[in-house]
């Protein structure tokens, strides 16, 4: 049976054209608005014939000029510093077996409920990936006098104190405020709770009237307004990179090039599964583990090169006589649960949208009863399926996005 496309999705002869675009319409509707974590992000499109990758671009901020013009001569011009660097994009999608009985032909209730059900789980997935990297980055601090997320507890919940800590760290990084003349925050529901037993704590309906409120805003505290997500991330011990691998062992690593040979063999469908995962690079001196998280930022599995979006300033005891290693990252010693909040500025992450002027990145895909030839002898099966075919999401400058590490309250 012949397969068409049409505005990026799918029918099958018998399915009506006006049904696709309909649920076609209704996804990206339902989708990419409700992206929690990812409504600030700058979004680009995937480019055609680009491959598997796409670039995205930091700039080096100009210095302020202090020397006056002379009269009648033209200063040196400037140049922009331009950093590109490549992610992965990866394609996403599930799908629902369907029944003969269900009337794909006409837009009913449970063709519908089916489809929003498929919209939500898009939805979460997408807003769920895009999390983990932009949670991804070296910018990290911790309540108090804690250092390390393996020495926190629960009672180490956020506070003012830390909020005010991480906006000096934004301003002195050249983060820009929102133009509400705020930095954004997203947080849990948990971390919600703790927040508003703060005395500084500004609710939003002291602030705001009903018709200026932004999706999902909760209040502030000093020059931060916090959002709230549904699915908040939190750091539990892990014990696969991958598979059943555990660990992954450097053979040698450059800094320069943010690179670490590894004397392990990667498949290439592992190589896309450790694409943007949060991990730790692990070594040992003087008889003490020290972790750090990283991002990878690529793999080569041919070469056994992973390449790291960001490396720290002294990578000096990285090597092989330190039994240099990629592990999976964890959480606190305790055993106690650690979420993880972020505050950042305008310009921190983007991501590869999902609508556009083309073809939108994300398709509803409909195969009715009978479509699959001698595998459904009798039309008894169909599906209704969603599907991103590129998406990726990356912290563009790191200096302009924090990751706090905390406990909350029972």
């Amino acid at each position: 049976m012949a397969v068409y496309d049409n505005m990026n999705y799918s029918y099958d002869a018998g399915v009506a054209p006006t049904l696709q675009d309909y649920f076609q319409r209704r996804a990206l509707k339902n989708v990419e608005p409700n992206l929690n974590y990812l409504s600030d992000a700058q979004m680009i499109e995937q480019p055609k014939h680009n491959g598997k990758h796409v670039n995205f671009h930091r700039f080096t901020e100009l210095p302020a000029i202090t020397k006056p013009l002379y009269e009648g001569i033209t200063p040196d011009g400037q140049k922009l510093t331009e950093t590109a660097f490549s992610v992965m994009t990866k394609p996403y999608g599930g799908y629902i077996a369907i029944t003969d009985e269900f009337d794909l032909f006409h837009i009913d209730d449970m063709t519908q409920a089916v489809s929003d059900r498929l919209n939500r789980q898009a939805q979460l997935s997408i807003d769920t990936i895009g999390r983990d990297q932009i949670m991804a980055g070296l910018n990290v601090m911790y309540p108090g006098s804690v250092t390390s997320r393996a020495a926190l507890t629960k009672a180490n919940v956020l506070t003012y104190e830390i909020i005010k800590r991480v906006v000096r760290n934004l301003k002195k990084k050249g983060a820009q405020p929102f133009p509400d003349g705020y930095y954004h925050a997203k947080i849990d529901h948990d971390t919600y709770f703790d927040l508003t037993q703060d005395s500084h704590w500004i609710d939003v309906a002291t602030y705001q009237n009903d018709t200026r409120v932004q999706k999902y805003e909760l209040g502030t505290i000093y020059k931060v307004k916090f959002f709230e997500v549904d699915n908040g991330k939190i750091f539990e011990n892990e014990t696969y990179l991958y598979g059943s691998k555990t660990e992954l062992t450097a053979t040698a690593f450059d800094a320069a090039t943010r690179t670490m040979t590894v004397s392990d063999t990667i498949s290439e469908d592992e190589a896309r599964e450790l694409t943007g995962k949060l991990v730790y690079v692990k070594y040992t001196k003087s008889s003490v583990n020290y972790v750090t998280p990283m991002c990878i930022e690529r793999v080569y599995p041919a070469e056994k090169k992973v390449v790291f979006r960001w490396v720290p300033a002294t990578t000096t005891d990285w090597t092989t006589t330190n039994n240099l290693k990629i592990v999976p990252s964890g959480g606190a010693s305790n055993g106690d649960e650690v979420h993880a909040s972020i505050i950042y500025g305008q310009d921190a992450y983007g991501l590869v949208k999902l609508g556009g002027k083309g073809k939108p990145n994300i398709q509803t895909i409909i195969k009715p009863a009978g479509s699959s030839g001698s595998d459904d002898p009798l039309n008894q099966r169909g599906t209704i399926a969603w599907k991103v075919p590129h998406f990726a999401c990356a912290i563009i400058q790191d200096d302009f996005i924090v990751r706090i590490e905390h406990g909350v309250s029972d």
